[in-house]
């Protein structure tokens, strides 16, 4: 994030900058999320409200809040300078931890969903998805938070990880050609099958009229 003019190393493709893709769909997704508040919540975030005792009314003010921050991104008479600003500006750290984190945890399932579905919309089942090198990266910045119990090191071994995508990618092709070749091998031998039987069937002898016919016709070319 953040490069203007984005283009990978040995890309020829138009510069791309994914900021305004994401500047684009992330309010969709906060509305949805939003959306799922009041009509689709599932049990266990029920539980998690119910359980820290927060209201509807405390999810409704709250939502309100991460609203209006949103909206002084763009006010030219009282500009924010960052995320923080914009959110204490409109008392959104006034509400305790557990009911922040109930507005995160809609907002986050609704963007971890959008992206498996856009990931799965722009690239074919057995083939290797445009953004697997950031995935890879994902990937190996999980394992390192893991392995040294909160300090990741985001680049450490996403080149395994990609490598690994890729031979999931490319096995899961060869798998397929093997299926086709094995197909084609079939038909093959059915049609070679088929000749031999034809070329295996004895010649049928021409009838005593035909050839009778045929004398008569080559005395007249004659």
């Amino acid at each position: 994030m953040g490069d203007i003019g984005y283009r990978r190393k040995g890309d020829s493709t138009p510069l791309y900058n994914p900021e305004r893709d994401y500047a684009h769909i992330t309010p969709t997704l906060m509305r949805i999320a939003i959306e799922t508040l009041d009509a689709q919540e599932p049990p266990e975030r029920v539980r998690w409200r119910l359980d820290n005792n927060i209201s509807q009314g405390m999810v409704a003010k709250i939502a309100e809040s991460l609203a209006m921050a949103q909206s002084d991104f763009v006010n030219a008479a009282d500009p924010v300078k960052n995320f923080e600003d914009a959110l204490e500006r409109h008392g959104f750290f006034q509400f305790d931890y557990a009911t922040r984190q109930y507005l995160f945890s809609a907002i986050g399932e609704v963007v971890c969903a959008a992206w498996f579905m856009a990931v799965r919309e722009v690239t074919f089942v057995g083939q290797e998805p445009a953004a697997a090198v950031d995935m890879a990266r994902f990937t190996a910045a999980v394992r390192s938070f893991v392995s040294n119990a909160g300090l990741p090191t985001y680049d450490i071994n996403y080149v395994a990880e990609y490598r690994a995508m890729q031979m999931k990618t490319l096995k899961a092709q060869l798998e397929s050609a093997t299926q086709e070749i094995e197909k084609y091998k079939s038909e093959c031998r059915r049609i070679a099958d088929m000749l031999q039987t034809v070329n295996s069937q004895p010649a049928v002898k021409p009838s005593l009229f035909s050839r009778v016919l045929a004398f008569f016709r080559k005395k007249q070319n004659a």
